[in-house]
């Protein structure tokens, strides 16, 4: 009796190569992955399926990032990897100007890799300060198109815009045009819903919070909005996104506005400088520094500014720290090029060297290969900075003209977007470019 033969055993899975056509490529660009293996199937994580010998294409890069290639047979399972970085070219490029000039407006980036701008004052309504119309930045084709109109007017002097966590953002304030017109005045906010891609109303504030106040992010999705007005007040609010709610929270130790707020690595805000009152001749800055814990809903102190200052910005860096940069620092609303970084493990603040110039009311904007831009800011000058928190130096950034008022915007591909502005006359921009 003869036998019947077993088939012979499969190869097991294997992969013999998995390559990229580029390891380094610009921020924003993509390169292409070729796998060879054998196996049933095959999956390169953030790509999908692939075949054997096929190049596929990555995503746009917005920093380095290693893919993952899995292929499998049975049970067998095998693994390779392959890293590409993604690299700055450090450099202002020029775009085709917006069919509509926006200045004292709004920007917050989408998910689908654009941005929308909104609000401020535009060359459709010249005699109108705030708008409730906007503008699509379609990243792809880095062209400009008429977005979703507001529920309401909305004006970079007297509304702050804050991300939520589950998508779109929050609106804190109307426009002072809109406020005339609201039951709740400059109280009122509102949501882009980014599932919808519209605006509706977010139920009003207990108080006033315009001119300095400031809107942050909690990892909880709710929104903590403190201090501002004039003068300074030190009430604060939660906006919970699940309910659409406003409710009291604690109270700041010290009434400020013009302050920054940030939130640190383990949740807590850190809230920093500001204005604390007027002088006969102007405002009066504070160093102090206090830190909200969201849990508790407590403020506690921590270490001061090495200088009164405020109206300046505050970047997270990758590490958990956080810069300071420029700001008013005097009675009579001189500009500092100081910087300076809070360590929360410490709870201190230590000088970080200086800018090529003194700013306010400036961008300090956190690439995604760890470094900070700084552009703009009340004093028009084509000076820009870049800080690298690995080596703790500054270096000069490429020129450009950052027209005052304009707006820079981290968008999902790693390259930030600067938009709009007023020329020296105070009528509105609509020039657009790129750092990349």
């Amino acid at each position: 009796m003869s036998g019947v033969r077993a088939p012979p055993p499969m190869a097991p899975a294997e992969i013999m190569s998995f390559t990229a056509a580029a390891t380094v490529v610009h921020v924003g660009e993509n390169t292409q992955l070729t796998a060879v293996f054998t196996g049933d199937d095959a999956n390169i994580d953030g790509i999908g399926p692939v075949r054997s010998g096929l190049p596929v294409a990555t995503p746009a890069l917005a920093q380095a990032t290693t893919f993952t290639l899995t292929v499998k047979r049975g049970s067998q399972q095998v693994q390779a990897r392959v890293a590409v970085d993604a690299r700055y070219q450090d450099r202002f490029r020029a775009l085709t100007p917006s069919p509509v000039a926006y200045t004292h407006h709004l920007a917050m980036p989408l998910a689908d890799g654009g941005a929308l701008v909104f609000g401020g004052n535009t060359s459709e309504s010249i005699n109108v300060p705030d708008a409730e119309t906007s503008l699509r930045f379609d990243a792809a084709t880095e062209s400009f198109s008429g977005g979703p109109a507001l529920a309401f007017s909305a004006e970079s002097e007297f509304t702050k815009a804050v991300s939520l966590s589950a998508g779109g953002f929050l609106l804190v304030g109307p426009g002072i045009n809109s406020a005339l017109h609201l039951d709740a005045g400059v109280r009122a906010t509102q949501a882009f819903d980014a599932a919808s891609g519209t605006f509706h109303r977010a139920g009003d504030l207990a108080v006033r919070h315009d001119e300095g106040g400031s809107a942050t992010s909690l990892d909880d999705g709710d929104v903590l909005v403190a201090g501002g007005h004039v003068p300074a007040i030190s009430t604060t609010e939660r906006y919970d996104a699940a309910s659409g709610q406003w409710r009291a929270a604690a109270n700041m130790i010290v009434a400020r506005r013009g302050h920054t707020a940030t939130r640190l690595n383990d949740g807590r805000v850190l809230i920093a400088g500001g204005v604390v009152c007027c002088g006969t001749n102007g405002d009066i800055f504070t160093s102090t520094a206090e830190i909200y814990d969201p849990r508790a809903d407590t403020f506690r102190p921590t270490g001061s500014l090495s200088m009164p200052r405020g109206f300046h910005a505050a970047t997270l860096l990758p590490d958990g720290r956080v810069l300071v940069t420029g700001g008013f620092v005097t009675i009579d609303e001189s500009t500092t090029s100081s910087t300076e970084i809070y360590d929360p493990a410490t709870g201190q603040f230590t000088p970080a060297g200086t800018m090529q110039t003194g700013r306010s009311e400036h961008v300090a904007i956190g690439l995604t290969d760890g470094r900070v831009l700084v552009v703009g800011g009340l004093q028009a000058t084509t000076l820009t900075d870049l800080f690298d928190p690995r080596s703790g130096l500054w270096s000069a950034g490429p020129a450009a003209e950052v027209p005052v008022s304009s707006t820079a915007t981290l968008l999902r591909d790693g390259k930030v977007l600067i938009f709009g502005g007023e020329d020296d006359s105070g009528f509105p921009l609509s020039s657009a470019m790129l750092f990349e």
